[in-house]
């Protein structure tokens, strides 16, 4: 009966499920095999780098891995250097600085919450430890928006593949020690918005772009993270523990207009594209 089953139409479905958790774990693998033996050879300042590169690296050759065993070549995914890529790539940035100071207009608006300077005194040197951000937001890129989402897109479309691909963004977050609360509250809404860039622009630029413009801005204003900050949000003197619930909600609810915008994009996508007579692919 399953062997029936799966010489059907449903055979593709079930073999982009599976080749795609198959991708995941050999990326792992590799990203944790790469780390024990390579990473901890590098001094502590630059083993976040490290992890980034090599990070990249096997995201790239897991990725090699899958298109030669199918017998295509990065060009077929999109995975390729082209003349719109640093376009894409600072459009990208611009549009997740963008998201991310309305949601900041918001939390400064209807909260205790304010952004005050920094008075510590930082050198600019410090601040070439966010170039990190640029491999590590590529790592996870070509390992969950390239082939991974375009083989689910092709089997399932896009509205399924989408939230597939955020659960799994959201436990790679949890096996990399983030609580479950913050991987769906953070990882999966956000990979809503990583896989409409993907899809709408044809490759992982802009997305790259997004996720390095949100990784940069919360540090930079003290949100999460040893970096210098330029600026550090926090609250009033003498906010009351209800105003503090008040600004968690509003926090809450910032990222939920997040999720059912990038939802509702998906939707207006998909629309345009079945009116064109196009799949959404």
């Amino acid at each position: 009966m399953m062997k029936s089953y799966l010489n059907e139409n449903n055979y593709p479905r079930v073999s982009s499920i599976t080749r795609s958790i198959l991708f995941w774990i050999i990326f792992l693998g590799l990203l944790v095999g790469s780390s024990y033996l390579f990473v901890n050879l590098f001094p502590p300042v630059w083993s976040r780098f490290a992890y980034g590169i090599f990070g990249t690296l096997s995201a790239i050759f897991t990725t090699w891995m899958f298109i030669k065993i199918e017998k295509k070549s990065f060009k077929d995914i999109g995975l390729v250097w082209e003349r719109g890529t640093i376009f894409r790539f600072f459009k990208g940035i611009l549009i997740g600085t963008i998201i991310f100071i309305l949601i900041l207009f918001i939390l400064l608006n209807f909260t205790e919450l304010q952004l005050q300077k920094n008075t510590k005194t930082v050198s600019p040197w410090n601040f070439l430890g966010y170039l990190v951000f640029v491999p590590l937001a590529l790592m996870e890129e070509v390992a969950f928006r390239s082939y991974p989402f375009l083989k689910l897109n092709k089997a399932w479309g896009l509205r399924i593949t989408q939230i597939f691909v955020a659960i799994a963004f959201a436990l790679y977050h949890i096996l990399n020690g983030w609580s479950a609360y913050s991987s769906f509250a953070g990882p999966f809404v956000w990979a809503f918005v990583f896989g409409l860039a993907a899809i709408w622009s044809g490759g992982i630029a802009m997305p790259t772009g997004i996720h390095i413009a949100l990784n940069v801005i919360q540090p930079l204003i003290g949100i999460k993270g040893s970096l210098p900050a330029i600026w550090t949000l926090d609250y009033k003197e003498g906010t009351t523990a209800d105003q503090i619930a008040k600004a968690e909600n509003f926090q809450i609810g910032t990222q939920l207009v997040v999720l059912i915008g990038a939802v509702a994009l998906t939707e207006l996508f998909i629309r345009k594209k079945r009116n064109k007579g196009k799949s959404p692919q």
